[in-house]
């Protein structure tokens, strides 16, 4: 085969070139596939092998979403419970003046 073949089928067929412009979405995914191929390659391919991972409390718990009605309501409702039950431990204005009574006394 000499090279005029090769030329004309290179150019009668432009789609399976190999240099071929992609997109920048294909190159952003081809990217990210190379990261999370070579990141878990570099972690070792373990996850979570230690037990003591699964112990560990979650402490952080997002905010519902505006369309999330049911979990924004309860949210407000334990806000609230959580409120009556700080105020029901705080002195009222005669525990107060009994306290500075007292003390003003010695």
């Amino acid at each position: 085969m000499d090279w005029k073949e090769v030329l004309r089928r290179r150019l009668a067929t432009p789609n399976t070139c190999p240099n071929k412009k992609k997109s920048e979405q294909e190159l952003k995914d081809e990217e990210m596939d190379l990261f999370t191929k070579y990141y878990s390659e570099w972690k070792g391919g373990r996850k979570n092998t230690n037990e003591f991972y699964k112990t560990i409390p979650r402490f952080y718990y997002r905010l519902p979403a505006e369309d999330e009605v049911l979990l924004q309501k309860l949210r407000e409702e334990s806000r609230a419970v959580f409120l009556q039950r700080k105020s029901r431990e705080l002195l009222d204005n005669e525990e107060l003046q009994a306290i500075f009574h007292s003390k003003s006394l010695c």
